[in-house]
């Protein structure tokens, strides 16, 4: 039984795992292999350099002419990383913040790291997203705060917790649900975040493209930011990336890809992909777990089973087109018509896209470099 003492330490998934067949739990290990591996692409350079630029910033003394001190800092700056759902960004910042070198020592969400990292709960307003950076400090919310009592303390924990980078990752979650007076409140609040003198912080904020125009609306924000875009997979461009991508997972499975990866695997993949990176990955790891046809429960036929059930057919060596026509149906319920991996039409097949976010009355266009911005 789960106890206030003992419940950090029970692991509610082990019963879970306690059914699996001894060769399906091998099976699983090389899973975790696979889908713990990392797969880089070109964004993954740049999201570093403007990490690197947000970091000097925030060591740069505002007064020259007085040595450096915890006060005598210039004003924070904005990072501002967007793409499409399914794109991988949440993953791309994190490993990015991990492995920055002035970060070392450091897991970027623990309590005691420079930064803080909050995942922007939904519904939200300013005050929701007070208590949410709250509890992301260590504090505990053991009780209701008006709003600007829960914004004070939250200025006092960033100060005291020596905090120099504030992200807010699925930041589009103001974006859709608070109204404009709401919204504004939220712009306000990031900026006297960044200019605030009694502790100032660098802010990155991450989420889907909507992010971008709330940034870009508010010329107080837009002149401090500068913005990076996951920008999706195009073809021919992307096929030798997506063919390195399959071909080395599947090298981490014991698994040796068939047929032409480049010309005829990778753009059918990208295109079931709807063109996005992350999903694209995620389709790949769910074909390699069709080729290694885990038979997770190792049930005995039952006493009253009569029929033709199935016997497992083991693992393959083989990656092929097949497993992730398989792959695919389990995700979105295709037909073979309707498959980019088995119709000799593919291109014509109806691929996912990526999540639309609701018209708004008012629309600017989002700024098309991957990279821009201002007073650096």
């Amino acid at each position: 039984m789960s106890t206030p003492e003992n419940h950090e330490n029970i692991d509610p998934s082990a019963k879970l795992r306690n059914f699996v067949s001894p060769e399906a739990h091998k099976i699983l290990e090389v899973l975790e292999v696979v889908k713990g591996k990392y797969i880089t692409s070109a964004h993954d350079k740049t999201l570093m350099e403007e990490c690197n630029r947000l970091f000097v910033q925030a060591g740069l003394r505002e007064n020259i002419r007085e040595p450096h001190s915890r006060t005598n800092r210039r004003e924070g700056r904005l990072l501002v990383f967007t793409g499409p759902s399914g794109a991988g960004k949440t993953r791309s910042l994190l490993r990015t913040l991990r492995r920055h070198p002035a970060l070392a020592g450091h897991d970027p969400e623990a309590p005691d790291s420079p930064i803080t990292v909050v995942t922007v709960t939904s519904p939200c307003t300013l005050k929701q997203l007070g208590r949410d950076t709250l509890h992301n400090t260590g504090y505990p919310l053991e009780r209701d705060l008006l709003e600007h009592l829960t914004w004070e303390k939250v200025r006092h924990r960033l100060d005291k917790g020596n905090k120099i980078v504030l992200v807010y990752d699925e930041m589009q979650h103001i974006t859709q649900t608070a109204n404009a007076a709401e919204q504004q409140k939220v712009a306000n609040t990031i900026k006297d975040l960044m200019i605030n003198r009694e502790w100032r912080l660098s802010i990155i904020v991450c989420g889907l493209p909507s992010v971008a125009e709330f940034i870009h609306n508010d010329i107080q924000l837009k002149r401090r930011a500068r913005f990076v875009e996951m920008k999706p997979l195009t073809m021919p461009d992307d096929n030798p990336d997506i063919a390195a991508m399959i071909t080395v997972l599947a090298q981490f499975a014991d698994l040796t890809v068939e047929g032409d990866v480049e010309t005829d695997l990778a753009p059918r993949l990208i295109h079931a992909a709807g063109n996005l990176f992350g999903v694209a990955i995620e389709i790949t790891h769910d074909a390699i777990e069709t080729a290694l046809a885990p038979d997770y429960l190792d049930l005995a036929r039952d006493d009253d089973a009569v029929g033709g059930a199935l016997e497992p057919s083991g693992p393959n060596t083989l990656l092929t087109r097949d497993h992730f026509a398989r792959a695919l149906e389990g995700r979105i319920g295709c037909t073979d018509d309707e498959n980019p991996f088995i119709s000799r039409d593919w291109v014509t097949t109806l691929a996912p896209k990526p999540v639309v976010e609701p018209p708004k009355k008012s629309r600017k266009r989002a700024a098309k470099a991957s990279v821009q911005g201002s007073n650096p």
